[in-house]
């Protein structure tokens, strides 16, 4: 039964244009961290993009939070969404970029706005503020864009690869948060390591030949060489 803390799937077909990328899938996701998992081209991203209601499905349904995603205005305020392409602007400062996303998040109709300052305390971004955007490292971009996803404490947390890229330091505490939010929210994120991916998440949806198929090690031992084999499935 659909819930205000479920997400799901069914029959969902994503891509762009007339062109299928993935699908027809179901899945269902629930508070605590999920892993994605699939090889290059498997949909990774396109499945993220559409559940964030940025690209519209090709086919069947899906649901964040209970509520259907058609063109993502009912879910914007509750979804934060880190991909792979910074949503920082290259010639703002950091301060200015922050700033500006606050005013953006304040016109989210039942937005929580969290402020600039306590983002910038938390996020560790007070010696960053007065840098442009261009002039930051990959992981110095990724702390702020993480930032910026942390302005309207979403719900449902979708992020693209978010330890590409980071320090071992920074990393580590990307890592922290993640396992944070995962104990009140409902956090979607893909990653290429396996190993990675066991360490921080109890769930799984493995994109293969076989289509998606769902884990969950609270019902059944989740192994390295399982999730290969799925994976390695469409060699």
């Amino acid at each position: 039964m659909m819930t205000a803390d479920t997400s799901s799937a069914a029959g969902l077909v994503v891509g762009y244009a007339e062109t299928e990328v993935l699908g027809p899938v179901d899945f269902s996701l629930r508070p605590g961290i999920t892993a994605l998992l699939g090889r290059n081209g498997a949909g990774k991203t396109t499945l993220m993009r559409t559940l964030c209601g940025i690209i519209p499905p090709l086919g069947g349904t899906c649901a964040v939070l209970g509520e259907p995603v058609s063109d993502g205005a009912a879910v914007r305020s509750r979804v934060g969404y880190l991909g792979h392409e910074s949503a920082l602007a290259s010639s703002l400062t950091v301060r200015q970029n922050l700033e500006f996303w606050s005013t953006v998040t304040r016109t989210y109709p039942d937005a929580v706005s969290v402020s600039v300052d306590r983002l910038v305390r938390e996020f560790d971004l007070t010696a960053l503020l007065e840098r442009k955007a261009s002039a930051l490292s990959r992981g110095q971009r990724q702390r702020v864009d993480l930032a910026r996803l942390a302005m309207t404490e979403p719900r449902f947390v979708v992020l693209d690869e978010p330890l590409t890229g980071l320090d071992p330091v920074y990393a580590a505490r990307t890592r922290a948060l993640l396992s944070a939010w995962g104990e009140r929210r409902t956090v979607l994120y893909s990653t290429h390591s396996v190993p990675e991916a066991l360490a921080l998440a109890r769930r799984f949806l493995v994109l293969g030949a076989r289509g998606l198929v769902e884990l969950d090690s609270e019902r059944e031992p989740v192994s390295e060489a399982r999730i290969l084999r799925l994976l390695e499935a469409d060699s």
